[in-house]
């Protein structure tokens, strides 16, 4: 990958006039499509979609929450009230100017409305009443109330106020058409309120308020912004002309989301401000170069318009708010930057830098693109649009930092000194080793995790407005007012006609007027009672034709005359009331409606695309809210949306949404790792930290009382982001290290410090805001990324070193997951046992004899092989001899690498005795079974236990001896003792070998990891104890024997022991180093794995060999691995390589010595192995016996001394005359 980009840095090295007009050519063309993007402003896209709310949203858009702004006038004088009214015309008159952001005013009533309302109600009267009202009619028919009324109305007439009743009484002499107008007080703001002056004022006359409608929606802070801040100016002006009379002050969605976006602005602008003079500060200072900030920023801001460029071009529109969230959230993409420049900093090797830093950074972006495209799966329109936006953006920053960064930025030459500055030095700081601090940090985590699955979700996206202290008192006075501001639900009925959608809202008015009487809800605005369906129309006429027959009419007219008569009415008086009585009415149409002002039709019924709605406002006590919002949409087709708890609902469904995603998010990161390691462990170790940020920031949380809200819960994917990429690149600094030696965590380290101050200085600062959001944001931006960076500063070098190249610095090999859980779980399972037999099986074995002791033993000798069964990937071979059944005492003698030694030999026999050491005599878990069975410590001497071995000899037991004493390192049989021939001597019995094969690759000594492999127990010939060909005595017999087992375990290693043998050995040993040398190392055996068996065959099993090389340090792996006594000096002339081959474990264990010249040597060699071909031999002074030549093109070699005594094509062997 990274020969890619460095083809592509000289390519533009050597054609920089014309990289240059591209990329302002690309530049000037994103530019242009992006400006044409069209951008969706819509807020309901970032709702959830499901079944429910796809029709929530449908009505939600064309719904009008009537978000207006109330003006309060409130009364600070003793005088009377005039001074309201006063106020308030002074404030009409003042907002004229500001029509073009006005809707309309409401709070103050004309005249002529409330005649134009009376006319509407007297000429459509049936339509207004009820059956209650019949009732009220009927009574009000009655002689005596007639009598009444027409006195009362006399009354009125000759009163100051005959000029407004005297056309009400005319058309209505019996006031009827007040009951029907008593039905237009459900379209009423409150029961708390009166009209007085015109004006809406409460009760006691102290307040009166004033209701604005703005033209613009709440969300338009835009054009909100100009209009609020004059309603302010105008505000000011009136408060200070009325002052200690009037005070006037506003409160209202429009007003609080302009205080909102005010503050946004400023704390950004100020947070902003700051935190970029320091970054520039902090960036100038460590680069010591007033242009790098400049190259920092270069390739974010050219991959967000190649972004919108590709968007454009595969999307109709884009969702705003998707962009803005995504400008936080491609914070993360400078970073990329700035690794590169940290690391060209310190290595101005471009070639170098280019094969550090490519993987980890394109590996970063694709891990963090991955995540953000999993948004996808979220139900919103909105996060698909981040999501995508998102990752093409980080993956193109990744792409064009790599192109534009080294262009750009030239650092000091090598010669030049670059000086370190306490940047540098707190990446130097070797965390990993501080031991208080891992353990502090242990101790929080572990506290974390406790506590990390409590944190809470604030699902009230009220908490996270900002409110100006003046709006809350606002706020206060409004709800000591009246139900203003309690609880409103909206209850919305729908149809796809208007006369649908108006028949359902008349049922709902029914029921919402019941649920009042029942003091289930305390009021409701609606025109259900006012505007009917055409159907529910026609009934109304019907009863009203039907109540008033002729008879009634009549009567009703001749007694109105009668008792007008009394008071001088003439008999005309009630000609209009007659014709009203006699009129045939015909329904209305919405258009009739809507000519009444008083009605304000069109804040209640809504069309769009022939879908219809009709809402109506419902204050409800919070304690019945959801029992009300369950009646209402279970016994009517309407949908009941608290505003408050819809957003609530919404963020709810978010945030199960974000659960999954992080479920989604972590698959994909954990599967894009795997493609770039292609290694599961160092996967698992990468992602551990990303994981424990997540607990600990959460956990920290929940300690503190605090909660997460939408906003910080966006941030926590920046968070998880930036510990992605962290844990990545101090994955490249560790398996470097674990690959070379060479420890470059600082440099990893600091660039890494680097990017967690940009990301503090650029979110963290947002914590001095005043802004709950911006303030949340922050604090959980800070907790997160102070994890990420102690996280991956500390625990994970620790975690790292201990699990992989401390055991590497041991001389033990590399482990997998697989490998350490089958251990694991097979020293469990055989600790288990040796518990249930040591503390169970003793007591039947004390007393057992015959029969029942060897039954007892073979159950031991069946746990025991069912110990290496665990083991599937351990081939398991007994080769038995057909002369052997073991039914004569004998010494069993085998050779010992393994703890796995015993467990082979119960494949073997059952029939037998130990001699063993302390550690096992003594062992807590299978010490009193051994001492029950009769095994015996030989520290305490052969002489003192004779007795014992002589009766467990007469029972038909063998005697079994490790005559090595100790376990070995290697593969190689040592020089045996001579207490095994010594008893075999003592006793008369014979010795037979048995021969162990592949427990030393298994389960070397030192190690507790059962590796793939197998294990072959090959039962040889007996000896019998009068073969004088083996010696007369034991001393003779033990150097015999001895030579003996060596030829014949050789013959064994030679049959199993092929050329794949040590592949998995070999391979484990290069384990989690870089992926290129272990590609090579793959790819190099796999072609000459053959050659290197056969090299084998021609090199003496105890040489000392001077080894010229161009490899990774394989073939001296391979060559000691087949015989353990060689000892090889190896001169690789590449640094690199050489420094990775001196990392190998097995160096550790096999004489294996690389050098940096043949002088070093201090050992004469006595064979020559040559398989760098641009070695020249001439350089080789003394020449050994024996010189091999491998893989060389063109060999020859011309010496009068030598001669060749084998030649393929890929070896030739020399040896001396």
């Amino acid at each position: 990958m990274h020969r890619f980009f460095i083809f592509l840095y000289y390519l533009i090295s050597r054609n920089k006039v014309l990289s240059v007009f591209i990329t302002l050519s690309i530049a000037l063309i994103c530019g242009f499509f992006a400006s044409k993007i069209n951008f969706e402003e819509d807020i309901n896209q970032i709702i959830p979609k499901n079944e429910k709310s796809d029709l929530t949203a449908k009505v939600l858009k064309q719904l009008n929450f009537s978000d207006k702004i109330i003006v309060i006038i409130e009364n600070k004088s003793k005088e009377d009230n005039f001074q309201l009214s006063e106020t308030a015309d002074t404030f009409l008159t003042k907002i004229e100017p500001l029509q073009k952001y006005i809707g309309s005013v409401q709070g103050k009533v004309n005249d002529n409305e409330i005649s134009e309302t009376f006319d509407f109600v007297n000429q459509n009267l049936p339509l207004f009443l009820n059956e209650n009202d019949y009732k009220e009619i009927e009574r009000k028919l009655q002689k005596d109330s007639i009598a009444k009324q027409v006195e009362n109305n006399y009354v009125s007439l000759v009163s100051p106020t005959s000029l407004v009743t005297k056309d009400f009484i005319k058309k209505d002499p019996l006031g009827i058409t007040f009951l029907g107008i008593k039905k237009l007080n459900a379209l009423n703001i409150s029961k708390d309120f009166k009209l007085e002056d015109n004006y809406i004022v409460t009760k006691d006359g102290k307040n009166l308020l004033l209701f604005i409608e703005p033209k613009n929606k709440s969300n338009d802070t835009k054009n909100n912004e100009v209009f609020v801040n004059q309603l302010n100016e105008i505000k000011d002006k009136i408060n200070k002309q009325f002052k200690g009379k009037t005070e006037l002050s506003y409160f209202g969605s429009p007003v609080i989301a302009v205080a909102n976006a005010q503050q946004i602005k400023k704390d950004i602008q100020n947070t902003v401000m700051i935190s970029m003079t320091v970054l520039l500060i902090l960036l100038i200072y460590y680069f010591r170069n007033f242009f790098t900030p400049i190259i920092v920023f270069l390739p974010t801001v050219f991959s967000v318009l190649l972004a919108l460029l590709i968007l454009y071009f595969t999307k109709d529109k884009i969702s705003a708010i998707s962009l803005s969230v995504g400008a936080i959230l491609i914070g993360i993409t400078i970073d990329y930057a700035l690794h590169i420049l940290t690391h060209y900093k310190h290595n101005n090797n471009i070639e170098e830098l280019y094969k550090e830093i490519t993987q980890p950074i394109i590996l970063s972006s694709a891990t963090t693109a991955v995540s953000f495209l999993c948004l996808v799966f979220v139900r919103s329109e909105a996060l698909k649009d981040l999501g995508i936006f998102a990752a093409i953006t980080v993956i193109l920053s990744s792409i064009t930092a790599l192109i534009i960064v080294p262009q750009l930025y030239k650092p000091k030459q090598k010669d030049e000194k670059v000086s370190t500055n306490f940047i540098d030095k707190i990446g130097s700081y070797p965390y990993e080793k501080n031991k208080p601090l891992i353990i502090g940090c242990s101790i929080i985590i572990i506290a974390c995790i406790f506590g990390f699955r409590h944190v809470g979700f604030n699902e009230d996206i009220g908490d996270l407005n900002y409110i100006p202290k003046d709006l809350k008192i606002s706020e206060a006075k409004l709800e000591k007012l009246s139900d203003i501001t309690s609880k409103s639900i909206y209850t919305i009925s729908y149809g796809d006609s208007e006369n649908e959608a108006l028949a359902r809202n008349s049922q709902l008015s029914q029921f919402l007027e019941k649920e009042k009487k029942d003091g289930k809800i305390l009021s409701y605005n609606s025109i259900g009672n006012v505007v009917l369906s055409e159907k529910d129309q026609q009934k109304k006429i019907e009863t009203w034709k039907k109540f008033w027959d002729s008879h009634k009419k009549d009567q009703t007219i001749s007694e109105l005359i009668d008792n007008g008569n009394k008071f001088g009415f003439n008999s005309s008086a009630f000609d209009q009331f007659n014709e009203n009585l006699n009129k045939n009415y015909s329904t209305l149409s919405l258009k009739d409606y809507e000519k009444i002002k008083a009605l304000q039709i069109s804040e209640f019924l809504s069309n769009e695309n022939g879908f219809y709605t009709v809402s109506n406002v419902v204050k409800v006590d919070e304690t019945k809210r959801d029992a009300f919002i369950k009646d209402v949409e279970k016994k009517h087709e309407a949908l009941a949306i608290d505003r408050q708890q819809m957003n609530e609902n919404f963020l709810g469904l978010l945030k199960r949404d974000f659960n999954t995603l992080i479920n989604y998010s972590l698959l994909a990161i954990v599967l894009t790792i795997i493609v770039f390691f292609r290694n599961f462990e160092l996967t698992i170790l990468t992602m551990f930290p990303i994981v424990l940020t997540g607990v600990v920031t959460a956990g920290i949380l929940y300690f503190l009382g605090l909660e997460l809200n939408i906003f910080s819960t966006v941030v926590c994917t920046l968070v998880f982001g930036v510990g992605d990429d962290f844990s990545i690149f101090l994955t490249k600094a560790m398996q470097k290290e674990h690959t070379t030696g060479k420890n470059e965590l600082p440099t990893y380290r600091t660039s890494i410090i680097l990017a967690v101050f940009t990301t503090i200085l650029s979110i963290g600062s947002l914590i001095f805001a005043k802004h709950p959001a911006l303030h949340s944001l922050a604090l959980v931006a800070l907790i997160g990324m102070f994890s990420v960076i102690i996280i991956t500063s500390t625990l994970y070098p620790f975690w790292f070193r201990l699990l992989i190249t401390n055991r590497q610095k041991k001389g033990l090999s590399p482990i997998t997951f697989r490998l350490f859980l089958r251990s694991v779980i097979s020293f469990f399972y055989y600790g288990l046992g040796g518990i249930f037999f040591s503390f169970f099986g003793h007591f039947f074995v004390r007393k057992a004899k015959g029969k029942t002791l060897s039954t007892i033993k073979k159950s031991i000798a069946l746990f025991l092989k069912s110990v290496l069964h665990l083991s599937p990937f351990v081939k398991k071979t007994v080769i038995k001899n057909l002369l052997e059944d073991f039914s004569k005492p004998s010494v069993i003698i085998a050779n010992h690498t393994s703890f796995l030694d015993t467990l082979a030999l119960a494949m073997a026999t059952h029939k037998i005795v130990y001699l063993v050491n302390d550690w096992v005599y003594e062992s807590p878990v299978f010490g009193k079974l051994v001492k029950a069975l009769g095994f015996f410590p030989v520290s305490q001497g052969i002489e003192n236990g004779m007795d014992q071995l002589r009766e467990k000899i007469n029972e038909g037991y063998s005697l079994m001896v490790f005559p090595e004493a100790e376990r070995s390192y290697t593969n190689d049989v040592k020089r045996f003792h001579k207490g095994a021939f010594y008893i075999a001597e003592e006793f008369g019995l014979d010795v037979v070998p048995v021969y162990i094969h592949g427990n030393s690759e298994v389960l070397p000594k030192g190690d507790f990891i059962i590796y793939d492999g197998s294990i072959t127990v090959k039962v040889g010939d007996r000896i019998l104890n009068d073969d004088l060909s083996f010696g007369k005595n034991y001393s003779e017999r033990t150097k015999k024997i001895n030579a003996y087992f060596r030829d014949e375990f050789a013959k064994l290693r030679n049959e199993i022991e092929d050329e794949n043998y040590f592949k998995k050995k070999l391979f484990l040993s290069f384990l989690y180093k870089e992926t290129e040398v272990v590609y090579e190392l793959k790819k190099d055996f796999k072609t000459n794995k053959s050659v290197y068996f056969e090299l084998n065959k021609h090199i003496p099993k105890d040489a000392v060999i001077l080894h010229i090389a161009d490899d990774f340090g394989q073939k001296d792996v391979l060559l000691t691995l087949q015989q353990a006594n060689r000892k090889i000096f190896s001169l690789i002339n590449d640094h690199e390589k050489r420094e990775i081959a001196k990392q190998n474990y097995i160096v550790k264990r096999r004489k294996i010595n690389y050098i940096n010249d043949i002088s070093e040597i201090n050992k004469k060699a006595n064979v020559l192995l040559i398989s760098d071909e641009n070695f020249n031999l001439k350089d080789i002074t003394e020449l050994p016996e024996t010189i091999i030549l491998m893989n060389i093109k063109n060999s020859s070699f011309e010496n009068d001394n030598y001669e060749l005594e084998f030649s393929s094509e890929s070896i030739k062997v020399f040896r001396h005359k």
